[in-house]
């Protein structure tokens, strides 16, 4: 299986995005998606949050805050599915290891985030966005998240 570790503040929102939205706009830039559609359509990868954002989803959709809901609902506007979140321990690092720890069927995996973290042995699977510059994933972070999935 391979898999997509996704941070979503950096990632699908941006310093750019946030300048220009208006109040009714959301926190996630839905110009994002069609590109984080684009890998998961390439590699066939699932979505596994790594982001804050995962304190307030659950798999099962009845747990879930509003928040969580709504991420549910802007990510299938797309075609998209959060497939799980890894576990809270405080360094990023650690919570991706144990998320693959515990799916040996995890095979392949990608991290995308905007903060390096100190990745260290994963650092050869981090793909780096910059929401201050970009506007947080663009084309050049897919192209190389295709590359990790299909080189590991």
């Amino acid at each position: 299986m391979k898999i997509i570790f996704l941070d979503i503040d950096g990632v699908l929102n941006s310093a750019k995005y946030d300048r220009a939205r208006s109040d009714t706009d959301g926190n996630i830039d839905a110009t994002r998606l069609p590109l984080l559609k684009q890998l998961v359509d390439a590699t066939g990868a699932e979505i596994v949050l790594t982001s804050t954002w995962r304190k307030l989803w659950e798999r099962d959709e009845s747990q879930n805050t509003e928040t969580g809901k709504e991420l549910n609902r802007i990510f299938a506007s797309v075609g998209l599915k959060i497939f799980d979140k890894t576990p809270i321990s405080g360094f990023r690092k650690d919570e991706v290891l144990a998320w693959l720890n515990a799916n040996p069927d995890a095979t392949d995996f990608c991290i995308i985030d905007d903060m390096p973290f100190g990745w260290g042995e994963l650092s050869d699977h981090f793909v780096k966005t910059d929401p201050l510059i970009g506007y947080g994933l663009e084309q050049q972070h897919i192209d190389k998240a295709v590359k990790i999935l299909s080189n590991p």
